[in-house]
């Protein structure tokens, strides 16, 4: 055989090996397939035959509310009794400062002086001139009593007794302006002594001793001792039930306690348009001027709607909120949602308004994949109620 006759021969066999090849993986995928196909139907008949358990939620029952209560708390600021900015009527060099700042202090205490140096010669100069006119008052009274016992015997005229009887006057007249200066230094010295008007604490000590003050310039700053108050500007409909004398509840840090109105204030603040209540701190709670304080206020809010638990809350189309009511079927409970409307949160639970029936279920607790339409098992769980 020639080289060109089996250089054919073989490539003929190659083309029927090739051949053999592709019709043996045809054939196989082919009764893979094939017994695949007999294997689904036996799987889904198997299926069919078992039913999936019902997923449980906690449901509650809707109960309306004619309304509901609302805390508030309004901030406010903790102020002494009553406050003095003390100075010296008269200016002049402190020689004392004898308070300290924080230091209690009984009304009357003398807590600064001034020098009263220049004010001592002055006061002995006009005792030693008011001395001097009462001797002259003295002689023209002893004047008078010769002349009206010579007089009487004819020895003496009337003019004499006249001259004595108005020397004696003018030396009483002398001696009362003296007298009046006198009292006028006295008052000087007086003032030159600062004591507290009512029992204090001492708050600011803006002066040392040594130190030259103006007239009326504040030396010392007191705040009552008395128990400190409390203002709190409120809406003039929250202000208006209130009365002196009533029982309110405040909060100062941590701290709940009660208090007493003192008083309400006519007016409106200009800027907030608020009352301005005064308050009765309770002695011994260990308030701080200048802190704040605040008031709580339990306010009744009339509204037809009923609580749900945070938790039962969907969200619902465009912004709304929705909850997954349950209603019954033949087949079992079937979730459905329900539009409500956010009227107020305490933070565990919303009042909603809506269209449910009194008596009706909504899922208050239950996982995230229950959707609507859907078979679950409801069970009975605790609400808030108000």
């Amino acid at each position: 055989m020639t080289d060109p006759a089996i250089f054919g021969f073989r490539q003929a066999l190659r083309r029927i090996g090739t051949v053999g090849i592709t019709l043996a993986f045809f054939g196989a995928a082919g009764s893979a397939v094939v017994g695949g196909l007999s294997v689904i139907p036996a799987q889904t008949d198997a299926a069919t035959g078992t039913v999936a358990p019902l997923v449980p939620v906690g449901v509650t029952v809707v109960e309306f509310a004619q309304g509901y209560t609302v805390t508030r708390r309004f901030i406010g600021q903790i102020e002494a009794a009553a406050r003095a900015d003390l100075g010296f009527e008269p200016g002049g060099r402190i020689t004392q400062l004898i308070a300290e700042e924080g230091d209690l202090v009984a009304a009357g205490t003398v807590l600064a002086r001034l020098d009263t140096s220049a004010l001592i010669p002055e006061r002995a100069a006009l005792e030693a001139e008011l001395a001097a006119l009462a001797a002259d008052a003295e002689l023209a009274r002893l004047t008078l009593q010769r002349n009206d016992t010579l007089a009487d015997k004819g020895f003496r005229p009337a003019a004499s007794q006249d001259d004595a009887r108005l020397a004696l006057a003018r030396s009483e007249a002398g001696m009362a302006a003296v007298r009046a200066r006198i009292a006028g230094v006295d008052v000087q010295l007086e003032k030159s002594v600062l004591r507290a008007p009512f029992a204090a604490r001492i708050g600011a000590r803006l002066a040392d001793p040594g130190q030259t003050v103006a007239s009326g310039q504040t030396v010392l700053v007191l705040f009552d001792a008395s128990p400190a108050r409390a203002r709190v500007g409120l809406p003039p409909d929250l202000a208006a039930p209130l009365q002196p004398g009533d029982s309110v509840m405040i909060e100062v840090g941590t701290t709940r306690q009660a208090a007493k109105v003192r008083h309400i204030r006519p007016d409106l603040d200009a800027s907030t348009r608020s009352r301005s209540v005064i308050l009765t701190l309770p002695a011994g709670s260990g308030e701080v001027l200048g802190d704040t304080v605040a008031l709580v206020l339990n306010q009744r809010i009339e509204a037809f709607g009923f609580w749900v638990p945070l938790s039962s809350l969907r969200e619902g189309v465009r912004g709304s909120w929705a909850v997954m009511a349950v209603e019954t079927t033949p087949e079992g409970d079937r979730t459905l949602p329900a539009a409500v409307e956010v009227i107020h949160s305490d933070g565990a639970r919303v009042f909603v308004q809506g269209v449910l029936p009194p008596g009706a279920r909504i899922i208050a607790i239950a996982p995230d994949r229950v959707t609507p339409g859907q078979l679950v098992l409801a069970q009975l769980a605790t609400a808030g109620r108000e």
